[in-house]
């Protein structure tokens, strides 16, 4: 006779596979809310600058349809998506002086059913060298009614930013930095003044964040690389092929910290990707004897199996756990992700266990996320502060309290009653 535990293996493998094969899902309607995370109705907008030249700069723009409204405009069998893209350019965020700005609309077609896929799109602004800037661009659902936005900074106070390469994977502009151990990238950049590319290599598996409360100071990143290597440039361009593990970090300029990072995830990525991840990430929900006893554990997929069987008092139940759970690492992922995966960092913590806040705040210098009503005294309050981190320019670090200790604890303590921490106050 199998064991009950067993019996949830297919989810969790389920799991896995849709994170790395979204793009083979097909659906006569679109639905509302993601299936892989139930939590999330967002919209999927990743943009990508390239310095074409001292005073323009190209923007790659990409909108996932997974969200979109898909709907018939006549008694054809066809289907349309249609969005209006806006954007600002800004010397910083919420700044009243525009710079430069513009919109465009564009439109999807699809038969019966609707593959899963990104819509490309490219545009440029006038932005010089000399000084920093704030591209906000605004994507618009004229089917949904609704916008979604995107922030992304321009870097030109020098000819040094990440943003002088243009990195490519099988001939297509990527907006991750995310790839597999042994691809084979092209990278190119458009500033006559590089001759020659430093890459500095790092190999370190980076702990998962602290709780919210603790006043242990988090392991202080270390700036010195595990190696070095140089490639000289006959032109333009050069190609890479990516390590096993961690993460290459490439630079116009040897003396200086400033480039862009390139980093080797597992194929499943942004999902999880075996037993032994599903447990290091549930690390926030677990007591030390429940993660050392899973991670000791002679069959991991078992154990972690059993571990959510418990929580939730049923194969039903824990199916719904974990699919919440997961989907949550998942998003941590996609949108919290700098030098290591986005389920580690600080707002990835909070996101996972806490859910998506209630409203979010954001300035050139920090984000602050508020759970429940602003006006209450039990509203919670994260604040997150930017990091200056050459490594990542999604990089941020909340301000521990004890006072977030009971909320903590709170949400810990619905997940460990076999419950998804919903912000119910909403």
């Amino acid at each position: 006779m199998k064991s009950r535990y067993s019996q949830i293996f297919p989810v969790l493998f389920l799991l896995t596979l849709l994170a790395c094969q979204t793009n083979k899902r097909q659906y006569t309607s679109k639905p509302s809310k993601s299936l892989v995370n139930p939590d999330s109705d967002l919209l999927e907008v990743n943009a990508v600058a390239y310095h074409l030249n001292d005073s323009v700069t190209s923007v790659f723009l990409e909108i996932m349809n997974e969200n979109l409204i898909y709907r018939r405009l006549d008694t054809g069998i066809a289907f349309y998506a249609e969005v209006r893209v806006s954007y600002r350019l800004m010397l910083e965020r919420n700044s009243s002086k525009i710079i430069d700005s513009a919109s465009f609309t564009l439109n999807d077609k699809a038969d019966e059913t609707v593959d899963i896929k990104s819509i490309r799109s490219r545009f440029k602004v006038k932005a010089k060298y000399g000084r920093n800037y704030f591209l906000d661009i605004e994507v618009l659902d004229f089917h949904k009614k609704t916008k979604y936005t995107k922030g992304l900074n321009i870097y030109k106070l020098n000819n040094f930013s990440g943003q002088n390469f243009l990195v490519t994977s099988d001939k297509k502009v990527s907006f991750r930095n995310n790839f597999l151990s042994g691809d084979l990238l092209e990278i190119e950049t458009m500033n006559q003044n590089v001759s020659k590319v430093t890459v500095d290599c790092y190999f370190k598996n980076f702990p998962i964040a602290l709780p919210p409360f603790s006043s242990k100071d988090q392991d202080e990143f270390k700036y010195k690389p595990d190696s070095t290597f140089t490639i000289n440039l006959t032109s333009g361009s050069f190609q890479l092929v990516m390590p096993p593990r961690g993460f290459y970090h490439l630079k116009a300029n040897p003396v200086s910290n400033e480039g862009v990072s390139l980093l080797t995830f597992d194929k499943t990525f942004p999902g999880v990707s075996d037993s032994e991840e599903m447990i290091e990430c549930t690390r926030y929900i677990m007591n030390k004897s429940e993660f050392d006893e899973c991670r000791a554990a002679t069959n991991k997929k078992e154990a972690i199996d059993k571990f959510w069987i418990d929580l939730g008092g049923s194969i039903e139940r824990a199916k719904e756990l974990l699919k919440r759970y997961y989907g949550r690492v998942k998003e941590a992922n996609k949108y919290y992700t700098s030098y290591t995966q986005g389920w580690k960092s600080d707002r990835g913590m909070i996101f996972v266990v806490f859910g998506p806040p209630t409203n979010i705040y954001k300035n050139n210098k920090s984000e602050i996320w508020v759970y429940g009503v602003e006006t209450s005294t039990n509203a919670v309050r994260f604040v997150f502060n930017k990091t200056q981190n050459p490594f990542s320019d999604n990089d941020y670090v909340l301000e521990r309290s004890q006072f977030f200790k009971d909320a903590w604890y709170n949400a810990v303590d619905t997940w460990r009653q076999g419950q998804v921490y919903l912000d119910r106050s909403r």
